[in-house]
């Protein structure tokens, strides 16, 4: 019973691993020019390119559709563009993983 008890607590706190690493208090201003900012679970952070993206941003209803209308090229294979605080950041649908930044004009 005491093995169960334990590999549960052990199983809960590995769950809860990936939300530690996203949690950062970082502001808007904390953000380079190349980076975007954006708020998960209350906390903020600043994501460049090569990091993780939140998994919402994976989602297909985040996906922005017009992406041409907006100047936007075509999405890689499995990626999608998105608007993350008026930003558009191309996200990988199976990674998460942030391809491209680019700014509204």
């Amino acid at each position: 019973m005491r093995n169960t008890r334990s590999a549960v607590v052990l199983a809960s706190l590995l769950c809860l691993g990936p939300l530690a690493a996203h949690a950062t208090d970082e502001k808007p201003a904390d953000c380079k020019p190349d980076a975007v900012w954006t708020d998960f679970l209350g906390h903020g952070k600043c994501y460049i390119e090569g990091d993780k993206a939140p998994d919402m941003y994976t989602r297909e209803e985040t996906a922005v559709k017009d992406w041409k209308s907006k100047g936007l090229r075509a999405p890689e294979d499995n990626s999608q563009w998105v608007d993350i605080k008026g930003t558009y950041v191309m996200v990988n649908r199976e990674n998460s993983v942030i391809k491209e930044i680019h700014k509204k004009k």
